[in-house]
């Protein structure tokens, strides 16, 4: 209703918007930036969830007695496996937990 008085006022022949189609335009612009922050923040889960997985899957792997294990390794083995993770998950086939988590949450909301 707003739009309508402004065109009248500039006299200008431009097609008359309605205040609903603003909004539904808006709202495609916002939604796709919406979905792809979910995509991001599942993908992001997904890498936290592979990198517990990896680090509980490390654990049963009995320790070396001949190199032994320090700080150093643990380091290492710490950050290769937070680089699995990321790499799986961003790879974008990943476990299928993040398609997963979308499809959940892009219901509910």
């Amino acid at each position: 209703m707003e739009i309508k008085l402004i065109n009248r006022m500039n006299n200008m022949s431009l097609p008359e918007l309605k205040t609903e189609d603003i909004k539904k335009c808006s709202g495609k612009k916002f939604m796709k930036k919406d979905e792809k922050a979910l995509h991001e923040a599942c993908r992001g889960f997904e890498s936290i969830f592979l990198e517990s997985m990896l680090k509980s899957m490390r654990k049963t792997i009995p320790e070396d007695k001949l190199f032994g294990d320090g700080n150093g390794m643990d380091i290492y083995t710490s950050m290769h496996d937070q680089y699995l993770a990321r790499n799986i998950s961003e790879d974008g086939r990943g476990i299928g937990l993040e398609d997963f988590l979308y499809r959940q949450i892009s219901r509910s909301g």
